[in-house]
């Protein structure tokens, strides 16, 4: 197989995507009353119950200082190990700058009008969510640090617990829901920005992103091959179906008075649909970016092909 050079647009343009949907998530939701509307009504209709706002928030505990400098010691430990320094620098640099923008957005650039006339669940500006961007972060970091072999079910391990911190920081009322999207977005642009300048300074950092299919001899991604994205396609379909029929289903059970949940409820299951497809679709870009811009071939896979040659 000959070798491949970088491709930088699917990563730049990735970013930039992700860049043009915070910005619309911020503006829609955060900067207008009908937005402003639905995050509230989806923060209000939370479960009720004790036992699921208990499970939310024990979630919730994992995440820490402790707890993030301790995974990524096991991420950068990992890669450096495998003589892997660029990789064990990129998944420190997406974690310290996804939350860093994080903070900063939240704190000092974004601000949140009050424009409903009764008070907020939350008298703060929330947005983006922290919790759920350290969650993302170090799913991701992980991913792009991972060895070869580990790289697609890292990220679906990626997917699901940052999609559960998200749900779980608005179930316990901590955030509301453009909060976890604008988190979600944060991530994967950085993530996008750290693998295309690593890969830029460096050729070799993911030039074992290809292995060999052993049945066929042709090359297969390590990042994503095409039943991977159909798969991340269904569930995020599937997500948005169940969860939007769910809201439909309370509402009209609400009308007919055979169930005692409101419309706030509604909101809340659609408004966790969401999330889980928007996490989803995000994965899966990110992923086939990396698979269509990453150098391919060359370096040590390159030099050791002759010696399977017959």
């Amino acid at each position: 197989m000959s070798p491949r050079p970088l491709r930088p647009l699917p990563l730049a343009a990735l970013a930039a995507a992700c860049a043009a949907g915070l910005a619309l998530v911020y503006a829609l939701l955060v900067r207008t009353y009908a937005g402003q509307r639905i995050d509230e009504a989806a923060l209000n209709g939370r479960l009720g119950s004790p036992a699921a706002r208990r499970a939310a928030g024990e979630l919730l505990t994992t995440i820490g200082v402790g707890s993030l400098v301790l995974v990524l010691a096991l991420i950068a430990g990992q890669a450096l190990v495998r003589r892997r320094a660029a990789l064990a620098l990129a998944a420190v640099g997406l974690v310290a700058g996804a939350l860093l923008t994080t903070e900063v957005l939240k704190h000092l650039v974004l601000a949140r009008p009050d424009l409903l006339p009764r008070p907020s669940a939350l008298d703060h500006n929330s947005f983006p969510s922290g919790h759920t961007t350290i969650a993302f972060a170090a799913g991701l970091a992980a991913t792009l640090a991972a060895p070869p072999r580990w790289r697609r079910p890292v990220a679906v391990g990626a997917l699901l617990y940052g999609t559960a911190i998200g749900v779980a920081t608005v179930a316990a009322g901590w955030h509301r829901p453009s909060d976890v999207a604008g988190a979600l977005l944060v991530v994967t642009g950085w993530a996008a920005v750290i693998a295309l300048a690593v890969a830029a300074a460096d050729p070799d950092a993911f030039r074992d992103e290809v292995g060999e299919d052993a049945a066929s001899g042709t090359a297969a991604s390590t990042w994503a091959r095409a039943a991977d994205l159909e798969g991340y396609a269904l569930v995020a379909v599937g997500a948005v179906v169940l969860g939007w029929a769910v809201a439909v289903a309370i509402v009209a059970g609400r009308h007919a008075g055979a169930i005692e949940l409101t419309a706030l409820n509604a909101a809340f299951v659609a408004a966790c649909a969401s999330i889980a497809a928007l996490a989803t679709v995000l994965t899966a870009a990110l992923l086939l970016a990396l698979r269509e811009a990453l150098p391919r071939g060359g370096g040590v896979a390159a030099a050791a092909a002759p010696l399977r040659r017959p």
